[in-house]
Parts: C-alpha cells; structure tokens; sequence
C-alpha cells in the first residue's frame, strides 16, 4: 500500500481547452437538467408500441440523454476540488469556507425563497401548510420545495467527507476496491446512504463521479486525450451513446430509476452504460464546440440551475396548462425558460454583479469570460 503524501503543488494542469470545456459542458448539462424538470409527458407503458412519438421523444431526450448531467456535474466538482487540494488540515479548512460560500450559502438563498413562496402559495390558496416547529426547520434546512437542491446537498456532505475521500483515491489499493465497490452500488442502483427528509443523504452516483474527478486529478492526461480524439472516434462515441439510449426505450420505454425499483436488470444496466458513454461524449461535444461566446454564456449556467425549479416552474406550468397543450408544452417552454433563464442572468450579473455574485458562489458570465483567457497554468476554475 502507498503511503499517503500530500501533494504540494499541482505538478500538472489543465490546457485552456480543456479548462474552457468543462465550463461549456456545465452550459449543456444544465440545458439538460431544465429539460428534465420541464418535460411534459412520460411514457405510461413499458412497451414502445404502447406510447406516442411525442413520449418517446421526450424519453429519450431528457429520460435518456439527459441523465448524464448529474454525473458530469458531479465530476467536475469532484475534480475541481481535488485539483487545488494538497492533503493538509489547513487546505481542508480553507476549502470549507469556500464551498460555504459557493455552495452553502446559494442552498440556502433558494431554499428560503422556495419556502417562502410554497408557504404563501398555500395560503393563498386556502390549503395553509400545517407544520411544527421542528417539522418548519427540517423542511427549511434539509428538504426545502426545490427540487434541484438535492444535488447542492450531496455536495455539502461530500464536501465534508473530502479527506476520507482524497485519503481513499491516493492509496493504489484501496482506491480500485473502493471504486469497484461504489461503481457496482451505482450500476445496480443499491444506495447506501439513508433516507433524511425524503432524500438519501447521499446518492451512490453523486459519490461515484466526485471520487472519479478525485482520480482523474491524477491522470489529468485522461481528459485532454478525451477532448482530442478523433472525429471518427467521437461520430463512433454519439452512435454508441445513441444506440444504448434508443435500446433502454425499446426494452422498457417508461423506466424509472429516480427512488423507484420498477424495472429489469438489463433496463437498468442499459441505462446506466448509456451514462457512462454519454459523460464521455458529451465532453467530447463541449470539446468542439467551445468559443468565447458559450464560455461567456455558460458563466450564468448556475444562475439558471438555481432558478429555473419552483417557484418559476409553477408559474410557468399554471400559464402552459391554460394556452397550451399539456402533452407538448415541454418543446415549447423549455426553450423559452433557458432562454429567459440564461438571458436574466446575463443582464443581472451585469447591472447587479454584487447580488448575482452572492447568490451564484462567484460563478457569473464576467469570471467566465476572464477563465477563457488564463494560460494553462495560472487562474483558477470554479467547481460546478
């Protein structure tokens, strides 16, 4: 077993290339990510023949492809944590205070105006909330109406548990135990964490690609070969990635696995090697894509995730269920929500940087455009 040394400094970083498309790949998973929470019909029955195009459409954009924003977030955050980390108590304290800033305090901000909003809605609406005390915190604090912030809270417990985890990927043994363990928990859906306030207190795939970006620090060579395959080798990556979603749909088209066990073996490990091959490709993608409009663009990214759930979602779907058709209203308005989404941040982050700073962790389209422009071995990038 290798002994655990701290690593003093950062021996290799990233190219601009590479640091330019994490921040595009955070751009599309949050498309992503809206669509998900703004599809409109799912299939009703495991058979295709049974559902529409329209719900097979969806399945397969936000049911299928979709499911590879959690990973990529996860990863990213994992590796630009572990990127700037050197093993001491001191780093680790330093760390803390940041991601309270970053990720603490943005979960709280739209945790609270989600409660806040979900309590006068209902009140509003004849149908008050009735909670205790200690039933009103628990809310507030661990499971607060936004349905987006379960992946902030994940962050804030593996955020904690970092030195375990740094401890665990730099030993050569028990890294690749670990990880098999976690991959196969992953694969096969089995959480580990238990339940607190309907959440899991952590979720196997959250934990698996935060350890993966822990690794990947020290094979940062991974992601530049990644980013410089081939176009025959990436047309060859989207046909695999296609091919497995469009499989997954053909043997159960309504398969669940958000806190649902509804499904067959095959259903699951289809999906989840559509995860795997996806992640990759979708970076790939951002890879080719990149240029300094995007980069800007994508510096509002998580302005967008923090925004886009309750209490604008409802909003949103009391004005589509009244001129719209239910079943369709997913093509429509979720253009229109990034579009609006996206548009907002940018001109708050301008007239407003000081507020939109405070609410995003420091993540704004101005500190986008200025990462875009570092040499690869100066500034810092900011963890998804």
């Amino acid at each position: 077993m290798e002994p655990l040394r701290p690593d003093l400094t950062v021996r290799q970083d990233l190219s601009v290339q590479a640091k330019q498309t994490f921040q595009i790949v955070a751009m599309l998973a949050t498309v992503l990510v809206v669509g998900i929470h703004y599809k409109s019909d799912v299939p009703d029955f495991p058979s295709p023949s049974d559902t529409t195009w329209n719900e097979l459409a969806q399945e397969f954009a936000f049911g299928g492809l979709g499911r590879v924003a959690v990973p990529l977030f996860a990863f990213a955050a994992g590796f630009f944590y572990f990127r700037s980390d050197d093993g001491t108590l001191a780093c680790y304290q330093k760390k803390l205070r940041q991601r309270a800033r970053t990720i603490l305090l943005p979960f709280f901000i739209v945790g609270s105006v989600a409660m806040t909003c979900w309590l006068l809605v209902r009140q509003i609406e004849g149908n008050p909330v009735q909670l205790s005390t200690s039933e009103f915190l628990v809310t507030w604090i661990l499971r607060p109406p936004a349905e987006q912030l379960w992946f902030l809270r994940d962050l804030i417990v593996l955020v904690t548990l970092a030195p375990v985890i740094r401890w665990i990927c730099h030993h050569r043994i028990i890294k690749y135990v670990a990880i098999t363990l976690v991959a196969a928990c992953w694969a096969l859906n089995f959480q580990l964490f238990p339940m607190v306030s309907t959440w899991h207190l952590l979720h196997m795939e959250t934990l698996l690609f935060f350890m993966l970006g822990c690794v990947a620090v020290q094979n940062m060579h991974w992601i530049e070969r990644a980013g410089n395959v081939s176009n025959g080798m990436f047309v060859m990556a989207w046909m695999i990635w296609v091919d497995l979603v469009i499989a997954r749909i053909f043997l159960r088209a309504n398969f669940d696995i958000w806190y649902a066990t509804d499904y067959a073996m095959t259903d699951l490990l289809l999906h989840q090697l559509s995860i795997l091959f996806g992640s990759v490709t979708l970076f790939m993608t951002a890879w080719r894509i990149r240029n300094e409009f995007l980069i800007r663009v994508a510096g509002a990214s998580f302005f967008v995730y923090l925004v886009h759930e309750f209490p604008l979602r409802a909003v949103i779907e009391r004005f589509a269920d009244r001129f719209l058709d239910q079943n369709t209203a997913c093509w429509i308005v979720t253009p229109i929500v990034l579009i609006g989404c996206y548009a907002t941040g940018m001109v708050l982050s301008k007239h407003f940087p000081a507020a939109i700073s405070l609410l995003t962790g420091g993540r704004t389209p101005s500190s986008a455009a200025k990462k875009s422009t570092h040499s690869p071995n100066t500034g810092r990038a900011a963890a998804v």
